[in-house]
C-alpha cells in the first residue's frame, strides 16, 4: 500500500518533465505552419500583380493595334480623296516632292530602247521581211517562158532541164534581160495522185487548178492518163487551123509519139505513150485578157519552132 502513493508521484513527476517539451514542439510546428502559409501568400500575390501586369500590356498593346489599324484606314480614305481632287491638300499624308533626276546621255539612249523595244521589235521583223521579200524579187530568176508537164513520170521531171535547154534555142529574151531562159512547171496528174485522198491529192488539185486560172504556162505537155483531168476541148486551142499541114497534129493535140522529140531534147527517157503538146486558149481569168493573149502569142511562137524542127521517125515512115 506504501508503493501507490510512491508510483503516483513519480508518474506526475514524469508527466511534468514532459510538458515543457510538448509545449515546446506545438509551437515549432506552429511557426512552421505560420511561415509556410505567410510564404504561400507572397507567391499568390505575386502571381496576381504579374497576371494583372500581362492583362494590362496585352490591353496596350490591342489599343495600339485598333488605333493603329483605325489611322491607316483614315489615312487610306485621305489619299483616295486626294487622288480624286476632292481635296487639294491632307495632313495626314505627307507627299514628296519629286526631285528631277537627270540622265546621261547613255543612260537616256538606254531609257528609250527599253520603253521603245515592242515597237523596236515589230519594226525589225518588218524590215526583215521587206528586205527578203526585195532579196527573193531582185534575185530570182525570171523565166522568159514556161511549159506545163502534166503526167506523172518522175524521170522526165529529173531531165527536165535537158528540155529546158533545147528549148531556149528556140525561145526569144521575152524578158530583155540578155539571157534566154525556160523552165518547167511539174505536176503528177494520175489517178493515184488526184484521187487518192491524202494530202498530196488536195495540193496536186489545187496546183493545177491554179495553173489553168493564170497566164504562167500556156504550153503544155500531157499524157493520156493526165487527160482524164482536164477539158480539152474548153482548154486547147484547135492546132488543125494552125498548122493544116503538119503530120503530127490531131485536132487539139500535137502526137509526140512518132516523132524525134526526145532525142532532139537530149532525153535518155521516153515519154509515156499518147503524150502530146498542147496550146491553151486566150481567156481572161486570173490575169487580164490582154496578158493572157501576150503569153499566148510567145507561147505560139516557140510552138512554131518545135513543129519546124520535129521530124518523123524511120518506123513511122515505114
Amino acid at each position: 500500500m506504501q508503493d501507490e502513493p510512491k508510483n503516483e508521484s513519480k508518474n506526475k513527476s514524469q508527466n511534468q518533465s514532459n510538458e515543457p517539451a510538448d509545449m515546446q514542439h506545438a509551437e515549432k510546428v506552429s511557426a512552421f505552419h505560420n511561415a509556410m502559409e505567410l510564404q504561400a501568400k507572397v507567391r499568390r500575390e505575386e502571381e496576381l500583380r504579374e497576371r494583372r501586369r500581362q492583362a494590362n500590356e496585352a490591353e496596350a498593346a490591342y489599343q495600339a493595334r485598333e488605333e493603329y489599324a483605325k489611322e491607316l484606314a483614315e489615312e487610306k480614305v485621305e489619299l483616295i480623296r486626294l487622288k480624286q481632287g476632292v481635296i487639294e491638300d491632307s495632313d495626314r499624308i505627307f507627299q514628296e516632292e519629286e526631285s528631277e533626276k537627270k540622265y546621261t546621255v547613255l543612260q537616256k539612249i538606254g531609257n528609250w530602247f527599253y520603253h521603245s523595244k515592242w515597237w523596236l521589235g515589230i519594226a525589225a521583223f518588218c524590215t526583215i521581211v521587206v528586205a527578203f521579200l526585195i532579196y527573193d524579187y531582185v534575185t530570182r530568176e525570171n523565166p522568159d517562158l514556161r511549159i506545163l508537164l502534166l503526167t506523172d513520170h518522175i524521170e522526165l521531171d529529173a531531165e527536165s532541164n535537158l528540155l529546158c535547154d533545147w528549148l531556149e534555142n528556140m525561145c526569144e529574151d521575152y524578158t530583155g534581160d540578155g539571157e534566154v531562159l525556160v523552165q518547167t512547171v511539174y505536176i503528177p496528174v494520175s489517178k493515184v495522185n488526184m484521187e487518192a485522198g491524202t494530202n498530196y491529192t488536195a495540193a496536186y488539185n489545187t496546183q493545177l487548178l491554179v495553173q489553168f486560172q493564170a497566164n504562167t504556162c500556156m504550153l503544155v505537155l500531157v499524157d493520156p492518163e493526165a487527160e482524164e483531168y482536164l477539158q480539152p476541148e474548153d482548154m486547147f486551142v484547135e492546132l488543125d487551123e494552125l498548122y493544116p499541114d503538119c503530120p503530127y497534129v490531131s485536132g487539139r493535140r500535137m502526137l509526140l509519139d512518132d516523132t524525134d522529140f526526145e532525142e532532139q531534147a537530149g532525153l535518155t527517157v521516153q515519154l509515156h505513150p499518147g503524150s502530146y503538146l498542147a496550146l491553151r486558149i486566150p481567156a481572161e481569168n486570173m490575169n487580164s485578157l490582154e496578158e493572157n493573149q501576150l503569153a499566148y502569142d510567145q507561147a505560139k511562137t516557140l510552138l512554131d519552132s518545135i513543129v519546124a524542127s520535129l521530124h518523123t521517125t524511120g518506123s513511122a515512115e515505114e
